[in-house]
């Protein structure tokens, strides 16, 4: 009587413990939904201005790549990054769970604009892509512009009107392959709303109305293509990796090339709006890379 009254309570504790277990374990494979999504997000710029890996939950052999190389995490713009600009915008993707945003840090008298994606598998993060551009890495660098943007990006787009996945991307993919045959015969002209807006490092390059740094920056996108200004280049590496079917917008990265021995490639992160059939506005955090370097996630081409 004695063993069956001891050995009663500890099957019940050992089933409370494996219950508690299996919930626990449960628990932390559940999808991370957009609100967990950005929360890594916002952790990650978090400790990115305290300049403190350690408080992310990373996997182990989490892959970390900044302006197309793969870096120890820690090193690169962990050792310089200040504080935080309040801009930001996100593409979250509970369904893949890669996780993205645009924003600018403060570093040292200046500011950069940075690129971060990141991808969440079992709570944890396995992939982080940055991409961090500062004055001088491209032509192109307004980081000064990027508070007073619209909110186009926030705003969601009712269930009934939202494209699926692959609408999103290939109008994405269309802007590129516009891009790269523009001035051939195989030119195919993108899907664009003539008002649309384009900014390079928060350099508005379409549109322009006011103090225009070129002629060509006043046209719509549609006639910059249709006049070949891009003509020759080459749009390699595309990815898109995290598409935000909510927010109507999908994330794309890639390269841009042209022939010969003395160019440079550009490494670029665009965001894209498209709502109605037709893209609304582009985001992008470029710069210049020698010739032939990648994304550090593909083979250079």
């Amino acid at each position: 009587m004695l063993g069956s009254r001891t050995v009663r309570p500890l099957v019940v504790t050992f089933a409370l413990l494996a219950a508690a277990s299996s919930y626990s374990a449960s628990a932390q494979t559940a999808a991370c939904d957009r609100a967990c999504l950005k929360g890594f997000v916002d952790d990650y710029f978090t400790a990115l201005a305290a300049r403190d890996f350690s408080r992310l939950p990373v996997a182990e052999g989490v892959k970390y790549t900044e302006n197309g190389r793969v870096l120890a995490l820690g090193e690169g713009f962990w050792k310089t990054a200040g504080s935080p600009r309040a801009y930001r915008d996100y593409l979250l993707d509970p369904e893949s769970g890669g996780a993205a945003a645009l924003t600018a840090f403060d570093e040292y008298s200046g500011t950069a604009q940075m690129f971060l994606r990141l991808k969440i598998d079992a709570r944890r993060i396995t992939e982080i892509e940055t991409i961090v551009a500062r004055v001088g890495d491209q032509r192109w660098f307004a980081p000064e512009t990027l508070p007073k943007l619209s909110d186009i990006f926030a705003r969601t787009v009712p269930a009934a009107e939202r494209h699926s996945r692959a609408e999103l991307t290939a109008a994405a993919d269309a802007y590129f392959t516009a891009v790269q045959t523009e001035g051939t015969p195989q030119f195919a002209q993108a899907p664009f709303d003539p008002k649309l807006k384009r900014f390079e490092n928060g350099q508005q390059t379409t549109n322009v109305t006011e103090n225009p740094v070129l002629e060509r920056h006043t046209w719509t996108p549609l006639l910059q293509l249709e006049r070949a200004q891009y003509a020759g280049t080459i749009v390699t590496d595309r990815r898109y990796p995290v598409v935000d079917l909510e927010h109507g917008s999908v994330l794309a990265v890639a390269t841009f090339r042209r022939e010969g021995e003395h160019t440079s490639t550009l490494l670029l992160a665009e965001i894209f709006k498209y709502t109605g059939g037709q893209l609304r506005e582009i985001r992008a955090v470029i710069l210049n890379l020698p010739n032939g370097a990648g994304t550090g996630w593909t083979a250079p081409r």
